[in-house]
């Protein structure tokens, strides 16, 4: 029996606008409204919103919830405070990842966490599954609410008139509970895209509301085809791509995550500490074909027609007028400037590991 796709509030509008939708992490969602490279461009210039209610949201209460979220985080929520977020990844023991996620101290008894939406279902339970007794309440709030990402050089400019707080005053990674004509929102500076911006969240009954008053400011409705391009130009990883339960956070280069926190256990730490301390075997790097040609996920990496890695992610970047991409390679072979060849199509296409981030403006 197949399953209907669930729909997020803003649904009828992105069919309205004439966007073509998809099938992504269960939800009919859209991929671009009228050209994915537009999207991407009117976020680097200007600025964009993107649906992002597929997406996950959970609120956790309770005397224990810090310490809790010390064990099943990998990074230190010593360095939070009230009114801060923070990335962190939840890693099983062996060291690869169960989730990428970001959280905010609302209070110290009281954390709001975003997570992907492939992974709600999957996190939720290994949250629940790992209280063992603690003070912690977890509420699903994902289908309760809805998630904009308001993106952009000027998206302070755009959203200044509309908001009842400073947003000058709101820092990197912090947030702030305000309204946004007149709508409550929980609005924090983060986001996906390598550019300035906002992360909102609030009640489906204001969606429509607040996605016109955004547009009528003049951000671009933008989808998840320009999402992605834009992610991969800023190195962002991508669950199920840099990151994933194969895939640990030292081998994606996201060994600053990995704290010590000494005298705290966590999930993951002893492997975690090893990888950080040793190294690993392969490391996630940056593409470039020398060669015409887009890289795409799952290509393989030679080197010397030795198989050496795997593209993660690849694609056309709209602000450099080239191919990059993310690989899964060996150590050996990680240095930036290394020749490599990328099987496309049964041909063999020159390419070189370069530096990352390709762009970010943040």
């Amino acid at each position: 029996m197949i399953q209907e796709l669930k729909k997020t509030p803003f649904y009828n509008i992105h069919v309205n606008l004439g966007a073509r939708m998809v099938d992504f992490a269960g939800f009919s969602m859209p991929v671009q409204y009228e050209s994915i490279i537009k999207e991407h461009e009117a976020v680097r210039n200007k600025a964009g919103v993107f649906d992002v209610s597929h997406m996950g949201e959970f609120l956790l209460e309770g005397k224990d919830v810090k310490s809790f979220l010390q064990y099943v985080m990998i990074n230190d929520l010593k360095l939070l405070e009230p009114t801060k977020g923070q990335y962190s990844c939840m890693c099983y023991e062996n060291g690869t990842v169960v989730d990428d996620l970001v959280y905010y101290e609302e209070e110290p008894e009281r954390f709001r966490m975003i997570v992907n939406a492939s992974n709600v279902e999957k996190d939720f339970q290994w949250l629940i599954e790992h209280i063992e007794g603690r003070d912690v309440k977890i509420t699903n709030l994902s289908l309760e609410r809805c998630r904009l990402a308001f993106q952009g050089p000027k998206s302070d400019e755009y959203l200044q008139p509309l908001v009842d707080v400073d947003l000058s005053s709101i820092n990197r990674f912090y947030f702030a509970h305000t309204t946004l004509n007149g709508a409550p929102i929980f609005i924090a500076r983060t986001g996906y895209t390598g550019e300035r911006g906002f992360e909102i969240s609030f009640d489906n009954k204001y969606a429509e509301k607040v996605w016109n008053d955004l547009t009528k400011a003049g951000a671009s409705p933008a989808g998840l085809g320009a999402r992605d391009s834009l992610r991969l130009e800023a190195t962002y990883s991508l669950y199920g791509h840099e990151i994933s339960d194969s895939i640990t956070p030292i081998e994606a280069g996201l060994f600053w995550l990995v704290k010590p926190k000494e005298g705290i256990d966590y999930i993951g730490k002893e492997t975690l500490l090893k990888q950080k301390s040793e190294g690993t075997d392969r490391i996630i790097v940056g593409l470039n074909l020398l060669d015409r040609g887009i890289i795409r996920e799952h290509y393989k990496i030679f080197k010397n027609g030795n198989e050496i890695g795997f593209v993660t992610s690849g694609g056309f970047s709209p602000t450099l007028k080239k191919t990059i991409g993310l690989g899964l390679v060996e150590k050996q072979y990680s240095e930036v400037g290394t020749e490599f060849e990328i099987e496309i199509r049964n041909k063999f296409l020159r390419g070189k590991i370069v530096a990352t981030p390709f762009y970010r403006n943040v």
